[in-house]
């Protein structure tokens, strides 16, 4: 069987997901909510799955204007995907080829490494600063007719941190002139409120990922979108299947669009209520983190495999996690208040434990 060279000096992305069902953990390792989507959701998919019409192949009809319309856009300007991660893979695809060179400063989202070394890109990793701040100017001196495409998660993940819209301006501003394409990862959007949406029409090299994963809590369902200039979209809809969204997802889409402020919600309590409170603990126990625009902190301690592993036991989950110098970190997402105090409780049991043992 003739498979690529360099497919088979990859290794998979095997997040660590079995056994999270086997108790009733917290789950606090893949930054989803902790709560459901809204009700509106619920009883949209129950009315699907009662229509008779799980054996027809999808169609999306005004999905994708209803999603432009959320984002701020005109409606030609996106595009649904299959997860976030699909509209990943898709400008991947649609940029690279072999030994095409690819810039995604470290550390990043697994799936940036996974879909640009199956197109076969030569990865040039400009490194986030110890404080996790965005490196700027070795991320520009790296822009090269070589490079085919850069890709920036903003907020970072896992790191938390942001870049300011205006550097993303003077990295679009020399890409355009290299003829290079930026994916602009929104993933936490929600929570952030950070985006480059209104850049749009300025740079026809510019596509932002956004998912209805996190904040609407769609994980299961794998719903997502591209942003993009029209021509740039009518491209992109060449790579995907014309059947790639499931109508589950494209049920659960509209009906989380209906309920948008069951959304704003939650994304509320954990930015201004549960985080605070979680940096004003770490700050009192002296535990270094990243400044963080998302739903999740990344720590450095001691021993991370050890707090993970000792929160595991007390029925927690969380994950580990590069931090901006490749060492092992702990990534702790954040949700509703309750939640935090939960983790907060224990976690300052296990710190107890320890200093006693010292």
């Amino acid at each position: 069987m003739a498979i690529k060279k360099r497919i088979l000096k990859m290794s998979h992305y095997k997040p660590p997901l079995e056994g999270r069902s086997e108790r009733d953990y917290l789950l606090l390792d893949f930054n989803e909510r902790t709560t459901g989507p809204s009700p509106k959701v619920k009883e949209a998919l129950k009315k699907f799955i009662d229509s008779g019409r799980l054996q027809v192949y999808p169609e999306y009809g005004d999905l994708e204007a209803k999603i432009a319309q959320y984002a701020g856009v005109s409606a030609n300007r996106a595009m649904v995907t299959n997860g976030g991660d699909q509209g990943v893979d898709i400008i991947c695809r649609a940029c690279l080829d072999e030994g095409d060179k690819i810039i995604i400063p470290f550390p990043a989202f697994a799936m940036h490494y996974q879909s640009a070394g199956i197109q076969g890109g030569e990865l040039l990793e400009p490194k986030y600063k110890e404080d996790g701040s965005f490196p700027l100017e070795e991320s520009l001196n790296l822009i090269t007719e070589e490079v085919k495409l850069i890709i920036l998660c903003n907020p970072n993940n896992p790191l938390g941190s942001s870049i300011p819209v205006e550097d993303v301006e003077k990295i679009l501003d020399k890409a355009k002139k290299k003829e290079v394409t930026v994916l602009h990862d929104e993933a936490y959007f929600e929570f952030s409120g950070i985006t480059t949406k209104d850049l749009i029409g300025k740079y026809d090299n510019l596509y932002i990922m956004r998912t209805f994963a996190k904040a609407f809590g769609l994980v299961s369902l794998r719903a997502g979108y591209l942003i993009s200039q029209e021509n740039n979209i009518q491209e992109l809809l060449k790579i995907r299947g014309p059947y790639d969204v499931n109508m589950a997802a494209k049920t659960a889409i509209l009906a989380a669009l209906e309920d948008i402020q069951y959304m704003k919600d939650y994304a509320r309590e954990v930015m201004e209520e549960s985080k605070p409170k979680l940096e004003e603990f770490l700050k009192e126990k002296g535990i270094f983190f990243y400044p963080s625009d998302a739903n999740f902190l990344l720590l450095k301690v001691p021993s991370p495999q050890g707090l993970i592993n000792e929160l595991k036991s007390q029925g927690i989950l969380v994950r580990p996690k590069p931090a901006s110098d490749g060492t092992a970190a702990v990534r702790v997402s954040i949700g509703e208040l309750k939640d935090t105090e939960q983790f907060i409780r224990v976690f300052r049991k296990i710190l107890d434990k320890e200093k006693q043992v010292e």
